[in-house]
Order: structure tokens, then C-alpha cells, then sequence
């Protein structure tokens, strides 16, 4: 299997030192394409074959998007018209929106488009139909996620945090970013962080699973500062990879005549939780198990069980809150 990496920060990094020791994946050569030349050949030095510098024109069975939130789509539709597997690492509401309006011309191709292929969204979107299972009727989900992966991904935070929210109330409502302050409690070693609204598109792709709910929102941990700065540009460089990273999931809902709730989550540095995410689904990709044709989200192209078990032979395991 040949594969393609555009962009070679953090997850693109990521992704290519997976593939390059991953023994259980048939990879004939995973070809590298940057903005920077210089970071391509860098990994193609560092690796050694099957990893080589690429281009755009490379032919590929799977393309992995891993550029700057904002402009992957543009790039989606460029692999649309070659009929290339692709998977989209990006976590911009209009990229997703674009992608997620593909999915006529990608039938039509008869490939597979795969957006939000990352921590959140992404795992989220697998914890969610994880944590469902079971329930009768599903009323709210709800998700929230701690930590940025590369600078970037820093930037698109930064970004999100001043813009609309998209929240699902049996309709779209559009809320403030920044507003809607909530105490969350994520895995160790994270734990308590305030989170707040954000555009975010979890809920774009949470409401093609889970149509019939009530409430559907996102939410992203941040500062004072961050809330009230984030409205001018960045008052410093941000760090090269973000340390600490959570997500959590709670799904509450009907199980027979009884209310209840269930809450997953994981903790992981963000960059490292995406790069696994990419390999899980390379990994089922390569198994036969995504056979799907069409632009959709993570959830609706993998069985959860088996993608979380992929998940965890890459190092990230996921937890479920089970009370004090």
C-alpha cells in the first residue's frame, strides 16, 4: 500500500514514525509532502525507506491530510477527482462542512472521504457511539476536549474560541464562543478544567449518528486569558507540541424506564492522540473493514469496539468514569 502524507508538523511526524515501524501494515512506500521541502526530507533522512520526499501528483491508495485546519478541503477535493481513499485531520467547521458536502461526488467516484479523522473530532465521535450502546433512546451528548497538538492546531484554537458555536437543540442555535462556562473533569492526569463554547464540529458530525437527541454541544478547555484574548492575535508564539491533552464524552439517555448517563474519555498530548487515530483507521482500512463510499465522519465508517482496540495497540487507551 502506497500512502501519501501532506503536511509534515506534529501529526504528519506522527503518523510517518508510526508507518515507518509499523509491521503489521503492508506499506510499500509512504511518500511525504510539505510546504517546507526541508521538513519532508528531514523525516525521508531520518526514516530511511519505505519514507520518501512526495508531491501532490503522487499516486496513492490513501491520502493523509495533516496541514493547517482551514485548508484541507481545497486539498480533499483535489484527491476527490483522483478517486483516492483520504482522510481529513482537520478540525475547522468549514473545512468539515465542505467535506461532509462531497459526498455525492465521492459516491460518484466510488471512494471514501473521511472527515474529522483526529482527537476531537474524531475519537470523540467513537466514544460517543461507544458510550451509547445500550441505550433505548439517546437525549444528549456532550463533549468536550483539553489541549492543542502543534502550533497550528494552537492557532485554530485560538481562532475557534472567538467564533460562532454550532449547538444541535432538535435545530442548528448559533452561541457566542467563549460563553457557557462548565467545570469539567477529565482523565488523569488532566482532571478539573473550565471549558467553554467554541466553533467546533463535533456537533456536524455527532447529529448523522445521533439525530433524535435533544442536545448536542462541543466545548474546549481555556483560560481567562485565552477567552479574552482571543478576540486579538496571539500574544505569544505557541509551544511547538502541546503536553497535556483529554477529551470526554457523556452521553445521557433512556435504558428501559430509566434515566441514566455514561461518560469515556482518554489522555494523551493531542498530536500523538491524532496520529494514533490515523493509524487506526489505516489499519482497517488495510483489514477490509472500511468499505463505505461516500464523504462521512469517523463513526459512521468504523465499529467502535474495533477501532478502540486499534487505538490502544497504539498506545492510547480510553476510560470510563465510573463515579466516586
Amino acid at each position: 500500500m502506497d500512502i501519501l502524507i501532506v503536511g509534515a508538523g506534529v501529526v504528519g511526524a506522527g503518523v510517518v514514525e508510526r508507518l515507518a515501524n509499523a509491521p503489521s501494515i503492508p506499506v510499500g512506500r509512504v511518500a511525504v509532502v510539505d510546504r517546507n521541502p526541508h521538513r519532508a526530507w528531514q523525516l525521508s533522512e531520518k526514516y530511511g525507506l519505505p519514507v520518501t520526499m512526495g508531491s501532490l501528483d503522487d499516486s496513492a491508495d490513501v491520502v493523509v491530510l495533516a496541514t493547517a485546519s482551514g485548508s484541507q478541503a481545497r486539498l480533499a477535493r483535489r484527491f476527490l477527482a483522483r478517486s483516492r481513499v483520504t482522510l481529513s485531520t482537520s478540525d475547522s467547521v468549514a473545512d468539515v462542512r465542505r467535506l461532509l458536502g462531497m459526498h455525492g461526488a465521492a459516491q460518484r467516484q466510488n471512494t471514501l472521504m473521511v472527515a474529522g479523522v483526529g482527537m476531537a473530532p474524531g475519537l470523540t465521535d467513537v466514544l460517543a457511539v461507544r458510550a451509547a450502546e445500550g441505550f433505548d433512546r439517546v437525549t444528549e451528548v456532550h463533549v468536550a476536549k483539553f489541549g492543542t497538538g502543534g502550533p497550528a492546531c494552537a492557532r485554530q484554537h485560538h481562532k475557534a474560541l472567538s467564533s460562532l458555536a454550532l449547538e444541535w437543540r432538535g435545530g442548528w442555535k448559533q452561541r457566542p464562543g467563549g460563553s457557557g462556562r462548565e467545570l469539567c473533569w477529565f482523565p488523569s492526569p488532566v482532571d478539573a478544567a473550565d471549558c467553554y463554547r467554541a466553533a467546533l464540529p463535533d456537533p456536524m458530525l455527532l447529529v448523522r449518528k445521533f439525530s433524535g437527541a435533544d442536545r448536542i454541544t462541543a466545548r474546549m478547555a481555556a483560560t481567562r486569558r485565552d477567552r479574552f484574548s482571543s478576540w486579538l492575535p496571539m500574544l505569544r508564539p505557541p509551544h511547538p507540541e502541546g503536553k497535556l491533552g483529554a477529551v470526554r464524552v457523556e452521553v445521557r439517555g433512556q435504558k428501559g424506564q430509566k434515566w441514566t448517563g455514561r461518560i469515556l474519555g482518554a489522555s494523551a498530548p493531542p498530536g500523538t492522540v491524532t496520529a494514533a487515530v490515523v493509524m487506526g483507521a489505516i489499519e482497517l482500512f488495510v483489514g477490509g473493514q472500511l468499505r463505505q463510499v461516500g464523504a462521512m465522519g469517523p463513526s459512521e465508517v468504523v465499529d467502535p469496539v474495533e477501532f478502540l482496540d486499534a487505538l490502544e495497540g497504539q498506545g492510547v487507551v480510553c476510560e470510563e468514569f465510573a463515579g466516586a
